[in-house]
């Protein structure tokens, strides 16, 4: 409070003080609420079990002995290959990769394995798995090292054209894997010109 020169009193006012702003919470709920549905999505539909390769084509080999490049993954998932099938089911024989590609481009699965130390549960189950199955499945020892993109080696591979599903066991959880992947990929004809359409077996 001052005096005038009159005497009288005059007031002064005091700075009004600024209103306090409020935080904004709407974008970082906005993004929680996004990051969490994403996450439900991954969990209700995860992505298909295995690798994908890029093709290596359709070409067909006049022997197994032909040179051909090297195939993109291990164990071969499309390529250089013969031009008849092996025969479907159990194989205690390895079928080579030149042929049984074959078997993946006519709409075929291909389980393969490889225990240098050894895996007779694992054959066995493996066994009685496509022998219950039936159909357009193939099994067979693989004589090359089963190994994924990143260098990790495994004891058995399930294969589809351009795509692998690697695992060491078939406890319930591979199993069921395996299962989505065969109902998933096979009866696709993979034949040059076909569009890869889904042919029931």
């Amino acid at each position: 409070m001052a005096r005038t020169a009159a005497g009288t009193k005059t007031t002064t006012s005091e700075p009004s003080k600024a209103p306090k702003s409020k935080r904004n919470y709407a974008g970082p709920i906005i993004g929680i609420a996004v990051i969490a549905a994403l996450a439900a999505l991954v969990l209700l539909d995860p992505p298909p079990p295995g690798v994908e390769f890029p093709s290596q084509g359709n070409i067909h080999l006049a022997a197994l002995e032909e040179p051909h490049p090297e195939y993109n993954s291990s164990p071969p998932s499309s390529g250089w290959h013969l031009g008849f099938l092996a025969n479907w089911g159990v194989s205690e024989d390895p079928i080579p990769p030149e042929l049984y590609i074959h078997n993946l481009e006519d709409r075929g699965i291909v389980i393969t394995y490889n225990c240098p130390d050894g895996c007779d549960q694992l054959q066995t189950d493996l066994t009685g798995f496509v022998e219950g199955e039936g159909g357009s499945l193939l099994l067979t020892p693989y004589e090359d090292a089963i190994v994924d993109p990143d260098g990790v080696e495994y004891q058995a591979a399930a294969i589809a054209w351009k795509r692998v599903f690697y695992f060491d066991d078939f406890g319930d959880g591979t199993r069921s894997e395996i299962e989505t992947f065969i109902s998933l990929y096979q009866g696709i004809d993979h034949h040059a010109g076909s569009g890869g359409e889904n042919v029931s077996n």
